[in-house]
């Protein structure tokens, strides 16, 4: 049986995207809810509907787009990990189908859209937050989305896709605030393709050209302006920006890429830097081959669309620095800073497609990611942790364990240290064990208090009566201690 190059990426698309989609469900049902997602639930979830849209309490934490529709999400379906999670899972579906969708715009080859795939999908620090409930998902879903109009509007020019663009990206910067500095690059970028526009139209006015073509963009703006200004004003009054103060490079670039690597070194301590060093070697070359057709007046998709996507990529880099320098908020780092890898991964797709006519070099070029990728992927996939939040990781297995194996006639108290505490406090709201177990944070632990049961590190037992406490279970790192019962005369037994 043959298939024609249509079919042949439909059947890619479908097999890929029902594997990535099963992967993101997998780990969504299995991993127990982190300490951000907990918090989310625990303080905006559960309050009235102002809360949301006016961010009170004040803090980052709430990602509005995100927390509105896990309150649809759990009103419908209840109170659990996948109805609190669904909202992020719908989002990556979004992501999923408009990456495909973007891929095949940009080019037919088969092994291009097959890397493209890898570089979109398979970066296990990028992975791990599909399927957690925070607005990364909703926004990257959103922005891919947007991405994709920008590209239709190179190949068609109709105005409906700058329109379609401005309103994905304004929800993508709902859904997480860190998304504004892609909005502001959107703008700049869809302005560059107005500009080659505007030099190959005869007999029109400037400020009427680019007045009319901005008006998407003026109306999202004023729209975000307004449900925004109050809660950003309050976030910075607040000093609740998440972010390091170093520097670009070592805060922003080489956090993301670090944890990208997840711990491994493949070629030596030097190894994230040589990855950086051919992330600059491409980004530059993809500049320098639209800013040439440019100048040549040489357009096509390719070129204006590297361009512009290589526009978008820098824009966004240095709307962080210009922030960091003028309004004193940090640098994006760690999770904050995966912004980036959409927007980047983008450029190395149209890379490729620069040796269209050079079909061997291209592979040569397509094969060396794709199996790089996938190989890193297979060493760092799993289906029972967070890497961000590694410490919640046995959150579920110690309250199962607790409530299969210690039998109590009475309530009793469990305490664990502050950063465990919103994912414990999760499980016994949602569980609906109050009535069994009060779970208690301790955001410092002290000798003289006594709880029934302790969930801690074992480097923490110094910190507590360790001599009146006994294991119960080791969990990894930490343990669960049960308080020895009183002796006849008073005394805890040993």
């Amino acid at each position: 049986m043959s298939f024609s190059t249509k079919q042949l990426h439909q059947i890619i698309f479908w097999v890929a995207g029902i594997l990535l989609m099963a992967y993101a469900t997998i780990r969504a049902y299995k991993i127990p809810m982190t300490v951000d997602e907990a918090t989310t639930f625990l303080v905006y979830v559960q309050f009235p509907l102002k809360n949301v849209f006016l961010n009170i309490p004040v803090n980052t934490n709430n990602h509005f787009l995100n927390t509105l529709l896990i309150r649809v999400s759990t009103t419908i379906f209840g109170d659990s990990d996948l109805s609190v999670r669904l909202p992020s899972l719908l989002g990556y579906l979004m992501y999923v189908i408009f990456s495909f969708k973007l891929l095949s715009a940009i080019s037919q080859r088969t092994i291009v859209i097959i890397a493209g795939i890898v570089l979109l999908h398979l970066n296990p620090y990028f992975a791990d937050f599909f399927g957690l409930a925070r607005g990364y998902s909703l926004s990257w879903g959103f922005m891919m989305a947007s991405m994709f109009y920008l590209y239709r509007y190179i190949q068609d020019g109709k105005n409906k896709y700058i329109t379609w663009s401005f309103v994905l990206a304004g929800l993508s910067v709902y859904s997480i605030l860190i998304a504004l500095n892609y909005f502001l690059a959107l703008i700049i970028a869809f302005n560059f393709v107005f500009l080659k526009e505007f030099l190959t139209i005869e007999k029109t006015t400037f400020i009427a050209y680019f007045f009319k073509k901005n008006i998407p963009a003026l109306i999202a703006s004023l729209i975000l302006f307004a449900l925004l200004a109050y809660p950003i004003s309050n976030v910075r009054a607040n000093n609740e920006f998440y972010g390091e103060r170093g520097g670009f490079y070592s805060d922003t670039i080489l956090t993301v890429v670090n944890q990208s690597l997840f711990g491994k070194r493949y070629f030596g301590s030097d190894f994230p830097h040589i990855l950086i060093g051919l992330a600059i070697f491409i980004y530059l070359g993809v500049l320098f081959y639209g800013g040439k057709k440019f100048f040549e007046k040489k357009y096509n998709n390719t070129s204006t669309g590297s361009l512009a996507f290589g526009i978008l990529f820098t824009i966004t880099c240095w709307s962080t620095i210009a922030q960091f320098y003028l309004l004193g908020t940090p640098y994006l780092s760690g999770r904050t800073a995966l912004i980036y890898i959409p927007l980047f991964s983008i450029l190395p797709v149209f890379f490729f497609c620069f040796f269209m006519e050079k079909k061997w070099i291209q592979f040569a070029l397509c094969i060396i990611p794709l199996f790089a990728y996938s190989f890193h992927f297979s060493k760092c996939a799993n289906t029972f942790t967070i890497r961000e939040w590694w410490f919640d990781t046995n959150t579920k297995d110690v309250i199962t364990y607790f409530l299969e194996n210690e039998k109590q006639d009475k309530k009793v108290t469990m305490a664990m240290a502050g950063w465990n505490s919103p994912s414990f406090h999760f499980y016994e709201k949602v569980w609906k064990i109050e009535d069994k177990v009060e779970m208690v944070r301790r955001d410092k632990l002290a000798k003289d208090e006594l709880y029934d049961y302790y969930y801690i590190e074992e480097s923490w037992y110094d910190q507590i009566s360790i001599e009146k406490y006994e294991v119960v279970k080791k969990f990894d790192s930490r343990v669960l201690l049960r308080l020895k019962p009183l002796s006849p005369k008073g005394e805890r037994q040993n």
